[in-house]
């Protein structure tokens, strides 16, 4: 599996879990990823239930480091990079 099938597999499970989420993305390495994630402050539990399993298989069976950052959207308001 590649960063970007990764990248998009986690995505698809973000919006999945909070469809109105914004997602902002930081490459860190070849195997690296960063996915800052607004969305509404209750949306939280249910992205992290989605994804977790999926982050942990991505990292000890392809040793993708993918992480998942979750930001409350009324408090914190994502910038423009990285933007998708």
């Amino acid at each position: 599996m590649t960063l970007d099938e990764a990248k998009t597999e986690l995505t698809n499970l973000v919006l999945g879990a909070s469809p109105d989420a914004v997602l902002r993305y930081k490459k860190r390495g070849s195997d690296e990823l960063a996915i800052r994630v607004y969305a509404p402050a209750d949306h939280e539990d249910a992205i992290r239930e989605a994804t977790r399993e999926r982050s942990i298989a991505l990292l000890t069976e392809h040793d993708l480091d993918v992480q998942i950052l979750i930001y409350d959207i009324s408090t914190s308001l994502p910038t423009e990079e990285g933007a998708e």
